[in-house]
């Protein structure tokens, strides 16, 4: 893995691989996903996860394929492009913790 997730941060090797999972809230406007920007839409990221992500020896076990139709995937892709909301103060932070 180009980076190993929280374990550098909790040393527990269970956290191999694993990230912090962030908010959906106005999601549909911030492209790319993934913790490493790795997939340009929502759709690729249901993709992504339809396909159970990248096979690896830190992948949990209750983790499993999504087994969506086309049109469960498009309404998922809505329903996330739905949680945009108006005057929501959204922006970048100016310092990330060290």
């Amino acid at each position: 893995f180009a980076d190993s997730g929280r374990v550098l941060i909790s040393k527990n090797p269970k956290d191999t691989g694993a990230f912090k999972t962030p908010t959906l809230r106005e999601v549909a406007r911030h492209p790319p996903y993934m913790h490493d920007g790795s997939q340009a839409t929502l759709r690729e990221v249901v993709e992504f996860y339809k396909r159970v992500g990248h096979p690896n020896p830190h992948l949990s076990d209750k983790i499993g394929p999504l087994n969506l139709t086309d049109e469960q995937q498009d309404a998922l892709v809505a329903f996330m492009e739905a949680l945009n909301g108006e005057g929501y103060a959204d922006s970048a932070p100016k310092l990330f913790p060290q």
